[in-house]
């Protein structure tokens, strides 16, 4: 049977269209920071549009599927390059690290008042990362947890950034840095659950991260752990192709 095409145009189109939504989400932030929408309108708008880009990401990376070639092995550096594909935009916009923060400071879950001035700086870590400037992020996170060690945010997303960089590592053949990065992301995570073990953003990073090692079991535990908390949506939309992959039971 002959191998089904892509159509660049329809893959342009979608793409266009993800960073068009992208784009609007940060203009969207810098009003919002500059005092031009009330949180009302600028909550309405943020979910709308980050809704909108997961479901444009999501399209992509079904597309892509449609037409590639079905095989039942796939490397790691191919799962970490298609997630950080479906996580840069909520990376880039700090979306899940801001609203995963200010629920937890609402709902009580952390003891103590937050520091603001330590949130912000979590913040622009991760705008390092969208970015690109990965070493600065990490630069970053680093000061931040010589401050506060028990930061969940810093060393989730801390974590993260070394995910992606072991896979640029790997698409280079570099496989031994590539597993040393995955051992030292996979010990910010686990730190991190042993700080907030309800901190979905850590859940649908490991999620990630045990898919590409080969363990499914452990990656659709995360799932179900997952279910069990106020996860925000985009989190499920993220992770749904995993669990569909990978058939997690409900």
């Amino acid at each position: 049977m002959k191998q089904k095409r892509l159509d660049p145009d329809r893959l342009r189109a979608l793409e266009e269209e993800r960073d068009f939504l992208l784009a609007s989400i940060d203009d969207l932030d810098a009003e919002y920071a500059s005092g031009d929408l009330d949180d009302a309108d600028y909550r309405e708008l943020h979910d709308d549009y980050t809704v909108r880009a997961a479901d444009s990401i999501r399209s992509i990376d079904e597309f892509r599927n449609e037409v590639a070639e079905t095989k039942s092995e796939k490397s790691f550096g191919r799962s970490v390059a298609w997630v950080a594909g479906l996580l840069f935009f909520a990376v880039g916009a700090g979306w899940l690290l801001a609203q995963a923060t200010g629920e937890r400071g609402a709902n009580g879950q952390i003891t103590g008042e937050i520091d603001q001035s330590l949130r912000q700086r979590v913040l622009e870590c991760q705008q390092f990362g969208g970015q690109g400037m990965i070493q600065e992020a990490l630069t970053c996170f680093d000061a931040v947890l010589e401050e506060d060690p028990q930061n969940v945010e810093a060393l989730s997303y801390r974590g993260w950034f070394l995910v992606l960089t072991a896979g640029t590592a790997q698409q280079n053949g570099q496989n031994e840095s590539a597993d040393e990065l995955i051992l030292s992301a996979q010990a910010n995570f686990d730190r991190a659950v042993e700080v907030d073990p309800n901190y979905p953003d850590v859940r649908a990073f490991r999620t990630v991260v045990f898919e590409g090692l080969g363990e499914p079991e452990a990656a659709c535990d995360e799932i179900t752990i997952l279910e069990t908390l106020e996860t925000p949506p985009i989190i499920f939309e993220l992770i749904a192709p995993i669990a569909q992959r990978l058939d997690c039971s409900p």
